[in-house]
């Protein structure tokens, strides 16, 4: 009758089994930081939609001689939503003169007239509210 006996535990096993770890810790670290980088990204992307727009009339004429364009802006993402009036000639509105909005309800009840003079834009919201934007703000390309 043959009588095995265990083989001796070595220290290059125990050093082979903490690389094994440190390499799972490792990849798991990684992954983590990776995952938690696409979670910022995608919880901090921002999306635009134009809820309102309207165009100078040709009645109204500024110094410019440029045609100009009001559009009430809603910024998303996953986290919040916020709102901006915008004045100006960029017909893609990146460009221009911007005003936060953050009273209640604007997203509800958005833009219901805008009235254009020479001295500026009055925005009337549904809500009641009324902005106005001087011509100053947005002639000449700001």
């Amino acid at each position: 009758m043959a009588v095995r006996t265990p083989a001796p535990t070595g220290t290059r096993d125990q050093a082979g089994r903490w690389l094994r770890r440190l390499g799972l810790l490792a990849t798991g670290l990684v992954a983590g930081v990776v995952l938690c980088a696409g979670a910022m990204i995608a919880l901090n992307w921002p999306t635009r939609q134009t809820l309102y727009t309207d165009r100078q009339p040709v009645t109204v004429a500024y110094n410019d001689e440029s045609s100009h364009v009001v559009a009430f802006i809603r910024y998303h993402s996953l986290l919040e939503d916020t709102y901006r009036l915008y004045a100006g000639r960029d017909p893609s509105l990146h460009y221009g003169h911007f005003i936060e909005v953050n009273f209640a309800d604007a997203a509800d009840q958005p833009v219901t007239s805008t009235q254009w003079t020479r001295e500026g834009v009055r925005v009337r919201f549904g809500t009641g509210h009324d902005l106005f934007i001087p011509a100053a703000a947005f002639v000449g390309g700001r």
